[in-house]
């Protein structure tokens, strides 16, 4: 993933190309198909060496915080439709979330056994903390 602050100091190629970022604040709306990817694990003890990516429908809050006590809508994102059997899993935590050419979100943990919906930091509520701090390294 990279940034707009960051652009100047990477080799873009085919593969390497910026990513926007969203407007601060901004939620992304249940249903939004959105993609993360990963090399995480495909399954308990299975591993791959390929970046590998799967679509994920952001759904409601409600539904995250019925299956999860912590999780927070202010910093976080819910996707994971629990009607498709595909998710991030062990490994993918760090991935970006990417919904319409936007990264909206970064992995950040779901169900041990891999069960989607899976809780995504919310990137939107932190654009102010991350332009001060490019400002600041700039």
């Amino acid at each position: 993933m990279l940034v707009s602050g960051l652009w100047d100091s990477a080799e873009l190629t085919e593969w390497v190309v910026p990513i926007p970022l969203p407007e601060a604040n901004h939620h992304v709306s249940p249903g939004t198909e959105c993609s993360v990817a990963g090399w995480g694990q495909t399954g308990v003890n299975t591993t791959t060496n390929r970046l590998l990516e799967v679509e994920q429908e952001v759904v409601s809050d409600g539904l995250c915080k019925d299956q999860y006590q912590h999780y927070n809508p202010t910093t976080m994102l819910c996707a994971g439709s629990p009607h498709v059997k595909k998710s991030p899993f062990r490994g993918d935590s760090g991935g970006p979330l990417v919904c319409d050419g936007v990264v909206q979100g970064i992995v950040s943990n779901g169900n041990p056994d891999g069960r989607p919906p899976s809780i995504y930091t919310r990137i939107s509520k932190f654009i102010p903390w991350i332009n001060e701090t490019l400002q600041k390294l700039s």
